[in-house]
């Protein structure tokens, strides 16, 4: 999935920086200077003190390290990029006041918590990733908000409940919800609300039941990992899903079925 995951960042990154800028501006938008000031006082511990230092009030928000502005709009924030730094803290409910985001990713820290039902506000949100932190509860139903998201990545978390594929957006891409401790099954005709779905991992959840035929309906899809579950099934019927043809990467090691590993070629 990393592999997978990466080229369509990339693809999103490079239509990002067409349409942006990171040149000072002369007047400051309050709100969402304020909103990255709130999210900055809900850190508890800064390594390499990139905010305490950086993120000063009364400066140009632009300059701020991870943050771009909008060409058009100017000095509206339209991503915040704080991967990888070693943060510990909460993410703040006024992350939803970023109303020009496109592009959140917070992913390899230490951010702990629910996710704050308010970052279903960000509707021009195209990539969300808060992979690899210590996130909790439920993912909230407002992510279902995000008419305009590609890639949601919530992996390697410890958020738990059911997977709202009945919120779940139909313009995503890739959906990334492995390594957390979801339970449930997959409903029969989840492919119908994602219809765009390329790439989909599920595993290493709690996830049980029969692995649905209405997969058959994600006609687009390039990668599947379902390993890790509870999930049954038999694989002499999966000879009947025409996106076989064209799926590239397929991994399967759940209890109860009898295909392990394959790679495909279309």
């Amino acid at each position: 999935m990393v592999a997978f995951k990466t080229m369509i960042i990339a693809s999103l990154l490079l239509m990002h920086l067409l349409e942006t800028n990171n040149a000072a501006a002369s007047k400051n938008i309050t709100t969402d200077e304020a909103a990255l000031l709130a999210f900055k006082s809900q850190i508890t511990f800064d390594p390499f003190e990139i905010l305490s230092k950086n993120w000063t009030k009364g400066t140009e928000i632009c300059n701020w390290i991870g943050i771009s502005c909008s060409k058009r709009h100017h000095e509206r924030v339209t991503a915040l990029v704080l991967r990888s730094l070693g943060f510990r803290g909460s993410v703040s409910k006024e992350i939803g006041n970023l109303s020009f985001l496109r592009i959140l990713d917070i992913g390899n820290n230490s951010f702990h918590g629910k996710i704050p039902y308010e970052i279903g506000r960000l509707r021009r949100i195209n990539y969300l990733s808060l992979q690899m932190n210590n996130l909790t509860g439920e993912i909230p139903a407002s992510l279902g908000l995000l008419n305009k998201i590609e890639m949601l990545d919530l992996s390697d978390n410890d958020l738990h409940g059911h997977v709202p594929f009945n919120v779940i957006s139909a313009s995503l891409l890739i959906m990334d919800l492995g390594q957390n401790r979801l339970t449930g099954n997959l409903p029969t005709e989840f492919c119908t609300s994602i219809p765009k779905l390329q790439g989909l991992s599920l595993s290493r959840n709690q996830l049980v039941g029969q692995i649905p035929s209405g997969l058959n309906k994600c006609t687009q899809l390039l990668y599947l990992s379902l390993s890790y579950n509870q999930l049954t099934g038999n694989a002499h019927s999966w000879t009947t899903f025409s996106f076989l043809s064209s799926l590239l990467y397929l991994v399967f090691v759940p209890l109860n079925l009898t295909v392990w590993r394959a790679r495909f070629s279309g």
